[in-house]
């Protein structure tokens, strides 16, 4: 293991005829952004396979922008459960120890053993595309629009099938370089200029001066959709005030409202719903905005 002055980090694994087998690596850039962005983190070896037949391994997060970040990268030469434990645990001293609050996977049980023994306190969820991909073969007949922002997004246009690890190691990094000067500049268009509050509510003001572009862009869709929402009940006791939140919805031309449970935290201003669409998708979401809107006491945690 070589840690070059504390920035660029990385680890070479040998066989037993002591040739290269896997190879790990990360920038100081990457490693900073992970201080920032720990919470989930992707890892997929599905993208990318060279004429070596050796995959590309990149470790993946999401910025304050809602936009994926490379936290790490990984060559191997085989996908079984001790190559894993050797990569995510090469991974893990990179950054200091400390492991994701969750990872995202695809269903590879070798995957899933080394994550349980180098991550046993992190979340493992399986990826979504992953499971949307596999549906036609399960139920005749049924489809999916559904696109994965997939590592093509990262590497296009750089690597490719026919890319020889050479080339690779010139290539790899120009493409995080392009990405990093792209956030750099809406980094800078969300310091400089403000997108437009679409009402006089001091929660969306507050919104506007702490999120990004991008994320309070999302905010604003919530709160126009709050006009679909009603609180149907409240109750209070001495921990908690519980709302019935009615959502007004059509599905095929006729009404198909849903109904929803609002908890909040009186004291603390943590606010959770039973739709669980704040965990998914991480913006705060329009049944949370209309309570907090009631009690106007508070403000946004």
């Amino acid at each position: 293991m070589k840690d070059l002055n504390s920035d660029f980090f990385y680890d070479i694994a040998l066989d037993e005829d002591n040739k290269i087998c896997s190879v790990f690596w990360a920038d100081a850039r990457t490693r900073a952004a992970y201080e920032e962005f720990d919470d989930v983190v992707s890892f997929d070896t599905t993208y990318l396979r060279n004429k070596y037949d050796i995959p590309f391994a990149p470790f993946v997060g999401v910025n304050h922008h809602g936009n994926s970040i490379l936290l790490g990268y990984g060559l191997m030469s085989s996908k079984d459960t001790a190559s894993f434990v050797w990569l995510f645990q090469c991974w893990l001293r990179c950054m200091r120890n400390k492991p994701p609050i969750g990872i995202i996977t695809d269903q590879c049980r070798a995957m899933a053993n080394a994550i349980q023994e180098v991550f046993p306190n992190t979340r493992h969820r399986w990826c979504l595309w992953h499971i949307m991909k596999k549906l036609p073969e399960k139920f005749q007949g049924m489809s999916t629009t559904q696109r994965s922002e997939g590592m093509n997004a990262f590497f296009d246009g750089f690597i490719n099938y026919s890319t020889t690890l050479q080339q690779f190691v010139v290539q790899y990094d120009n493409a995080p370089r392009v990405k990093a000067q792209k956030e750099i500049q809406v980094d800078f268009s969300s310091l400089n200029m403000k997108v437009t509050c679409g009402s006089q509510s001091p929660i969306e003001r507050q919104f506007q001066l702490e999120y990004t572009h991008a994320r309070f862009e999302e905010v604003q869709t919530e709160f126009r959709s709050r006009m679909n929402c009603f609180i149907k009940e409240t109750v209070k006791d001495d921990f908690f005030n519980t709302y019935t939140m009615k959502e007004e919805r059509m599905w095929e031309g006729k009404c198909a409202d849903k109904f929803f449970k609002v908890q909040l935290d009186p004291e603390t201003k943590h606010c959770t719903c039973s739709c669980l669409l704040f965990e998914f998708r991480g913006i705060i979401y329009r049944h949370c905005l209309l309570v907090f809107g009631q009690e106007d006491a508070y403000s946004v945690p």
